[in-house]
């Protein structure tokens, strides 16, 4: 039900495969509900309330599914936010439908061959997680400044470290997550491995993600036969103790990434290990909240997993100070309120009959990678 005289805002969503994800946007929806905001959400294997679309994220599907939203003047939104990169043509065409402004959140590095299109006269901005990010989009892709919004993604603190019961007998656990793919740097990961079994330490390793890449990595495992010590998880997820079982995480990206997985591994405290690619920098600070090493550099990412188990005053320093750094800079209800100010400011300058203005015209960063 509308909450009248409240600015209404539609978040758009894709398809939502795991629990994780559906928890964020529900979590994240009853935190801007709290800020006076009427929120409701578009997209697919939501929650009650949300208004399903299936298909916002094919580009052959989405003539046929902005046709079938027949939504009331209740339910027809004053801006739109669209919380997945991915889905940037299905805002561009339900802002012109509606004609709204709308907000993009670019959620990671563009790769080499992404692109994405903007609509110059209803997209009022991006919005995205890190200063790195806007920057990249700055120098590389020519967004202009004033269309970048910085705000940090809020990251819920899990259990702390003191909190969970460890048998005496229990091997160490080091985790690594992400996409399985040419990129992610699990092929390091598994050498690293390899070189901390030779160096005489008993320890487990977990990979959780899921991709192309699967059936290769499971072959290197059985090539540096490791086999019987990597366990391929699949996705970690909200209520399953994959963060609750790590003594150590690594994330050994060898592109940028703004590191979300990271982000999740420090706010439980697990003492981090991160590749030094951009995104990665304003989570680990060398020392103090975790340890950098060079991307594809096994003997390095092997040696830090085995000074951390070795020192677990260190180990255990560290987890605790990137437990704190989320906890400051990753807050919940701070992100909710940074989203409240930019809607409020964009509806503003979008004026009573909705659009108008528009920020700039015919902009040189309608598309990326053109």
């Amino acid at each position: 039900m509308r909450m009248h005289n409240e600015p209404h805002i539609l978040l758009v969503t894709g398809g939502l495969s795991t629990l994780e994800e559906r928890q964020e946007v529900v979590a994240l929806v009853d935190r801007l509900r709290g800020c006076r905001l009427d929120v409701q959400v578009l997209g697919s294997g939501g929650g009650p309330g949300w208004i399903e679309a299936n298909g916002l994220e094919s580009r052959w599907m989405l003539p046929w599914v902005i046709r079938g939203l027949n939504l009331s003047d209740d339910q027809t939104p004053d801006l739109l936010h669209v919380l997945d990169p991915t889905l940037a043509d299905a805002g561009l065409a339900l802002a012109e439908r509606w004609h709204v402004p709308y907000l993009l959140s670019v959620t990671d590095f563009p790769g080499p061959d992404d692109r994405l299109r903007i609509g110059s006269s209803h997209c009022f901005g991006l919005v995205v997680p890190a200063e790195e990010l806007a920057e990249e989009l700055r120098s590389s892709f020519g967004v202009p400044a004033q269309l970048l919004n910085v705000i940090r993604p809020g990251i819920s603190l899990g259990s702390a470290p003191s909190e969970r019961v460890r048998r005496r007998d229990q091997l160490p656990v080091v985790g690594a997550a992400g996409a399985l793919n040419s990129v992610s740097g699990f092929a390091t990961f598994l050498a690293a491995a390899r070189r901390v079994l030779d160096a005489g330490v008993d320890a487990e390793f977990v990979i959780a993600g899921q991709g192309e890449d699967e059936v290769d990595l499971r072959r290197r495992a059985d090539r540096l036969r490791i086999v019987d010590r990597v366990t391929f998880a699949g996705r970690p997820a909200v209520g399953l103790r994959y963060w609750d079982v790590l003594d150590l995480f690594c994330l050994t990206s060898i592109a940028p990434t703004t590191g979300r997985s990271l982000a999740h591994a420090l706010a439980h405290g697990v003492p981090s290990i991160a590749s030094n690619v951009p995104g990665h920098r304003e989570l680990v600070l060398p020392g103090l909240t975790g340890i950098r090493v060079d991307p594809e550099d096994s003997q390095a990412l092997a040696a830090a997993i085995l000074a951390l188990l070795s020192n677990t005053d260190t180990a255990r320093r560290l987890g605790d100070a990137g437990r704190e750094l989320v906890a400051r800079d990753l807050d919940p209800t701070r992100e909710a309120n940074e989203l409240d100010r930019l809607y409020r400011a964009v509806l503003a300058r979008a004026g009573p009959q909705g659009l108008a203005g528009s920020p700039v015209a015919a902009p040189s960063w309608a598309s990326f990678r053109s």
